[in-house]
């Protein structure tokens, strides 16, 4: 008897447990002995297993399980507030990850440079400090606000920024200010990044040009099998600059070192990848000068390649449509790379370049030589009709040498930057190329970002 009580209470209880172990539902036992059986089988003790099951403990199971499921719906009431709780929590971490909206970051520069000209006596020798602070204020997840803003000072006579030996007319005035040097909107319309305002546009390499403009910019970009996207980017505006200084061609005071501005700029350059570690570089520039149409075309071409983990390779060249000598070309091979990001990193390079004036439409490799593109014009040679000496050094000059250079990263978001430069610099004119004189130029810099 007690055998077949036995067999009667496991059956059901072996449904329940296959249907669990499955993920079936839970079996239905339709049938009031099964229940009668199971009930007894798991509430029997000793000599309780012998009283029968009724409805009284039915009702008082059936009771209990209300009850748990009732215990199930608040944990899941619970969890439901905890998940909602916890995405308001990220919202408000992901909106904290971009907050606040005005961003500042910066760096400033220690330079001193010392010149040598073969036909003076007296080297020239600057001390100067540089502050360069940008902006950027967001408006949303889509556009942004940018702002640059520089100050310059030069030690050695304590002149401001961008401040002349007594100006134009009077003693220590200024010949023009830059302090705001950037103030533009960007953001995307579509696929195309957009910049409106005030913004810098450089070329490829720093050949053809490197100057600030007032317009708007429109850059698209193309996914290559490499992993780096082919891009193409349409510039134009305005710009007010020395591009004319000292040109040939320039019948309106081309001695005027303000440039007689008001140039209107059109700008397309593309940058695309060929291979895994190799890129093209491509400009074509445009200016006129809106008073007397005077215009100038300017193309460049150019390549970087890393030739193998430590060691890149750069080649460029440049071609105006100048009635001047007109073609300029770059080589530079470069060991390892200075990053601020990883202190003892450093660098080492050598640049041979041919650099002429009117290869590039403004400020062509301005970093790199002082006063080449301002040219030596001064004053006082003027008035003593020493006009052999002005253009000597004028735009339309050439500089043919050697860059030798190191940078080094002694700490973090620091940069020591020492290099030699050492060639010829002279007139060149198409018929009477004229001499070129020994030029030597020599710069320690640190730099130090924030």
């Amino acid at each position: 008897m007690n055998k077949k009580r036995m067999i009667c209470g496991l059956v059901p209880a072996l449904a329940i447990s296959m249907s669990s172990t499955v993920g079936a539902q839970p079996v239905v036992m339709d049938t009031k002995p099964a229940m009668e059986q199971n009930a007894v089988t798991e509430n029997q003790t000793g000599a309780d297993a012998q009283q029968p099951v009724t409805q009284e403990s039915l009702q008082v199971m059936r009771k209990q399980l209300e009850e748990q499921l009732h215990q199930a719906q608040e944990l899941q009431s619970r969890l439901n507030a905890q998940l909602e709780s916890l995405d308001k929590r990220m919202k408000k971490v992901e909106k904290r990850s971009w907050q606040p909206p005005v961003e500042i970051h910066g760096y400033g520069r220690l330079r001193w440079d010392k010149h040598h000209y073969e036909d003076r006596n007296d080297p020239n020798d600057y001390k100067t400090i540089w502050l360069n602070l940008f902006t950027k204020y967001r408006i949303n997840d889509r556009w942004s606000l940018h702002s640059e803003h520089e100050f310059e000072n030069n030690l050695t006579d304590n002149h401001g920024a961008y401040e002349g030996h007594g100006g134009y007319n009077e003693p220590g005035g200024k010949k023009y200010s830059r302090p705001v040097l950037q103030l533009y909107a960007e953001g995307r319309v579509g696929e195309v990044n957009v910049k409106a305002g005030r913004y810098y546009l450089q070329s490829p390499y720093k050949f053809t040009f490197d100057d600030k403009i007032d317009g708007w910019q429109a850059s698209y970009g193309i996914p290559t099998k490499w992993g780096r996207k082919a891009n193409f980017t349409l510039s134009a505006g305005n710009t007010y600059s020395k591009i004319f200084y000292g040109d040939k061609e320039n019948e309106l005071n081309y001695w005027n070192e303000g440039g007689d501005g008001n140039l209107k700029v059109v700008s397309l350059i593309g940058e695309i990848p060929i291979a895994k570690n190799t890129n093209l570089a491509t400009h074509y520039g445009k200016i006129k000068r809106r008073t007397d149409r005077l215009e100038r075309k300017t193309w460049s071409f150019g390549f970087d390649t890393k030739l193998n983990r430590d060691l890149k390779f750069w080649a460029a060249m440049a071609k105006s449509d100048s009635q001047t000598l007109n073609k300029s070309h770059v080589l530079q091979l470069q060991y390892k790379e200075a990053r601020p990001d990883i202190p003892g990193s450093y660098d080492i390079y050598i640049k041979k370049y041919l650099q002429r004036g009117h290869s590039g439409m403004t400020n062509w490799f301005n970093d790199d030589i002082a006063e080449f593109t301002h040219g030596d014009y001064k004053a006082e040679n003027l008035a003593n009709n020493d006009g052999d000496k002005v253009w000597q050094y004028s735009r339309w000059g050439e500089f043919n040498g050697l860059r030798v250079g190191v940078d080094f990263v002694p700490v973090r978001n620091t940069k020591l930057l020492i290099n030699y430069t050492f060639g010829k610099m002279g007139k060149c004119l198409d018929r009477d190329p004229g001499r070129r004189y020994a030029y030597s130029f020599f710069r320690t810099q640190w730099e130090m970002y924030f």
